[in-house]
């Protein structure tokens, strides 16, 4: 089961194999600016810092560009970690815990306090 490291946060999301980063954070309690959840607008662009993830489907170039994805930036509701996976939100995104009672069945926080808070 891959892990979704998110350090600004101070989380781990424990996910399941071939869930997308979307997918995890929302069973885990958690959502982040999003549109379509199917990758047409970009809204729920984040930065891969490190680990290897693949696309459930296409991504079309007008809405994630070579150059952007040069630069480790994916698409959440398309991104599949292919195993332990770190990722840091855009300057405006944000990570919302909506559902605190969900969040200690499938998070961490990295500093080991418990789950998320």
């Amino acid at each position: 089961m891959p892990a979704i490291i998110v350090p600004e946060a101070d989380i781990i999301f424990d996910g399941h194999d071939g869930e997308t980063i979307t997918e995890t954070m929302y069973r885990a309690g958690y959502a982040m600016r999003i549109a379509c959840r199917r990758g047409g607008c970009g809204l729920c662009r984040v930065n891969v810092d490190s680990g290897d993830f693949h696309f459930n489907a296409t991504v079309s170039e007008q809405v994630l560009p070579a150059d952007e994805r040069d630069q480790g930036i994916t698409l959440a509701c398309r991104a599949v970690p292919d195993g332990d996976i770190t990722i840091s939100m855009p300057v405006d995104g944000r990570l919302h815990c909506i559902v605190p009672m969900l969040a200690p069945m499938a998070s961490r926080k990295i500093s080991g306090q418990g789950a998320g808070s």
